[in-house]
């Protein structure tokens, strides 16, 4: 292979840094490279904390400088959690490899409180996800939110001056962090469906770096591929229509996908899963959002 250094591109959370050394370390453990760099950047999401990410512009906001610097050819690799990216990315570049995925489930995080249901009626809980107060109003019609915004660490800190009594972060992020003593209960993905993606590390390069790609390939992780590749086009095919949280895992020889879809009318939530090949995860997304979205389209008709 040439001799040339690899150029990583991550956002400068102490979370992301973390993120873009394991792929440092994968990567220098599969292949003799001559040097890997890190090169640094602030998102959007990264300089409006007064927003909502919605507000902001949604999936994007984290990455967009990235792909910038991808396709200017200042990095070779863009580090991403998963969950952050759009879901349909820019066709020049290529979603190329994953390591292998950590906790995708939601966490409940509280300086007061061990468990959601101990949490006293008319609750505020500080979140800056839509999805996440969409599903929490479903398990606590009483509560109430507070933009929560910030990394990870910041987050939890904000639990400590009183104004918040909880809120709901990523497993996947508290244990890469160190930060597990701070969960006060794990929620089953039925209760609070996690992002598509959520968990997952994901390494971007240009469609046409064939050698990047062949790098990225060799670290990659198929079984989370294939969960995250059925999440992602479910996510695609009904993000635009619902509020969305999917999961997939792999079952024997079967890939299991659950998702929910949801508007702001409670009748209107629909969940469901479906199982198939592994090897064509991308079908099985689109065969969940066809499902949910039948069931809602014939709710709606019977109105």
């Amino acid at each position: 292979m040439p001799n040339q250094a690899l150029k990583l591109g991550t956002r400068g959370s102490r979370l992301a840094l973390i993120q873009t050394d394991m792929v440092r370390q994968a990567l220098a453990e599969r292949w003799d490279l001559p040097a890997i760099e890190f090169v640094t950047f602030t998102t959007a999401g990264d300089r409006d904390r007064r927003r909502s990410i919605e507000e902001i512009g949604g999936r994007g906001i984290f990455t967009d400088e990235l792909d910038e610097a991808l396709l200017s050819g200042a990095i070779d690799i863009a580090v991403h959690s998963v969950k952050d990216l759009p879901a349909i990315i820019d066709r020049r570049l290529n979603l190329a490899g994953m390591l292998e995925r950590e906790d995708p489930r939601e966490a409940f995080v509280s300086g007061r409180y061990a468990r959601l249901r101990d949490v006293p009626t008319g609750a505020v809980f500080g979140s800056a996800s839509v999805r996440r107060q969409t599903l929490l109003r479903r398990l606590r019609a009483d509560a109430r939110f507070a933009l929560l915004r910030g990394n990870v660490e910041e987050r939890v800190a904000a639990l400590g001056d009183g104004r918040l009594d909880g809120t709901i972060l990523a497993v996947a992020g508290l244990k890469r962090l160190g930060l597990t003593h701070h969960i006060g209960e794990v929620l089953d993905p039925n209760q609070l469906m996690p992002d598509p993606g959520q968990g997952a590390i994901g390494m971007v390069c240009r469609a046409d770096d064939a050698r990047t790609r062949f790098f990225l390939a060799g670290i990659s992780h198929g079984p989370t591929r294939s969960a995250v590749a059925a999440e992602r086009a479910f996510l695609a095919a009904a993000g635009a229509h619902a509020i969305v949280g999917a999961l997939a895992q792999i079952d024997g020889d079967q890939l299991v996908l659950r998702g929910v879809a949801m508007r702001d009318d409670p009748a209107s939530d629909r969940a469901d899963q479906v199982a198939g090949d592994p090897r064509a995860p991308e079908r099985l997304g689109l065969a969940l959002a066809r499902r949910l979205l039948v069931h809602r389209q014939a709710a709606e008709r019977r109105q």
